[in-house]
């Protein structure tokens, strides 16, 4: 259990408020798309890693209606 939370924290760090790529994600909805996402695999094959967490972003924006932020251009026209 205790891989799960910490999962879920690292997620959060990535995708919720102030993370390295801010989508706003609550923490909430990273354990919901975290558990949609391991229901959907062979729990032998989680390793709680970037590859999985980069599959729970994936859910979280395609079944959960989240953006992935852009980068703004600093370049001016």
């Amino acid at each position: 259990m205790q891989d799960f939370i910490d999962f879920i924290d690292y997620v959060s760090t990535f995708y919720g408020p102030g993370g390295v790529y801010d989508m706003g994600v609550t923490r909430l909805d990273v354990a919901i798309a975290t558990g949609y996402y391991l229901s959907g695999i062979n729990l032998s094959d989680f390793a709680a890693d970037s590859i999985d967490r980069e599959h729970v972003r994936d859910v979280l924006i395609e079944k959960m209606g989240y953006t992935f932020p852009v980068e703004k251009s600093s370049c001016t026209a």
